[in-house]
């Protein structure tokens, strides 16, 4: 376990439920979820869409309020936002009329940080993650890799115990992701913060990730917990050896029954297996 950040930053989810309205029928979003991200551990949620894992992900935010159970951080009750917990979105969700620099600077200006301190944390920052040349340049001016490195800084900017991540390199290309995927591991290895990641992409979980949380089809439960132990630094190399192809194929695996449940009576009655089916000449009016 990493405790750079002095013990701090420990999230507990005990039995937690959700269930909403729809339709005027309840539906159960999650159901009796309890996990631990342990302070300074890197921890991704994986699983089918629609799952609950963005939710999980919002009440620990706070953001979201669960029917049943409770989280806590550090042993307090979370019952909405705030800047113990840094977060960052797919989208990204930079202010287009600040540029980069003053979109950091903007949680510390919340709190109060007089500007000269705000400035000088907010540079370094930004030189950390390779962005200080981009200081005076405005969102629509950067690539989509770039605004989201501006979108982790600013989470990091106001010295969170955790950072939550949904999909955060959801939208950017596969080139784009893989190198941004290096540049987390390497800022998370100088902050080891919590890291609570959500994530629909196998690799990705495993090349960023200690733990990971495998998630059924709706109702959201835990079907598995799996330890990842590949040394660190993690370099992209690391995707080819043995180890990371084992671990891949048995997510893969775990991931594919939960898909197929979560389709359900569509693949039951040979969606799946219709495809095999003889087409012909005629095309696709014969079957019709």
């Amino acid at each position: 376990m990493n405790t750079h950040n002095g013990g701090r930053g420990r999230i507990e989810v005990r039995d937690v439920g959700v269930m909403f309205e729809s339709r005027g029928a309840a539906v159960i979003a999650v159901d009796g979820v309890s996990l631990t991200v342990e302070p300074g551990e890197f921890v991704s949620l994986i699983g089918p869409s629609g799952c609950g894992k963005s939710t999980l992900l919002n009440i620990v935010a706070g953001f979201v309020q669960p029917t049943s159970g409770e989280t806590l951080l550090d042993g307090k009750l979370i019952s909405c936002p705030g800047s113990d917990r840094g977060v960052v979105f797919q989208q990204y969700s930079l202010f287009p009329w600040l540029t980069v620099r003053k979109n950091v600077e903007f949680g510390l200006k919340m709190q109060g940080v007089p500007g000269s301190k705000r400035e000088t944390s907010a540079r370094t920052l930004l030189g950390l993650a390779g962005l200080l040349s981009f200081e005076n340049h405005y969102p629509d001016q950067l690539s989509g890799g770039m605004k989201q490195r501006v979108g982790i800084v600013r989470a990091l900017a106001t010295s969170p115990q955790v950072l939550l991540m949904d999909e955060p390199f959801g939208a950017l290309d596969a080139q784009t992701r893989v190198v941004m995927q290096e540049i987390l591991t390497n800022i998370w290895q100088k902050f080891r913060l919590s890291v609570l990641f959500v994530t629909h992409d196998i690799d990705e979980s495993i090349f960023l990730s200690d733990k990971i949380f495998v998630m059924t089809a709706r109702p959201g439960r835990i079907k598995a917990e799996i330890q990842v132990n590949l040394p660190r630094p993690r370099k992209p190399e690391m995707t080819t050896t043995p180890e990371f192809v084992e671990l891949t194929q048995r997510l893969r695996a775990l991931i594919r029954e939960e898909s197929l449940s979560a389709m359900g009576g569509e693949l039951k009655d040979g969606g799946l297996g219709g495809f095999g089916m003889e087409v012909g000449p005629s095309g696709v009016g014969a079957v019709m």
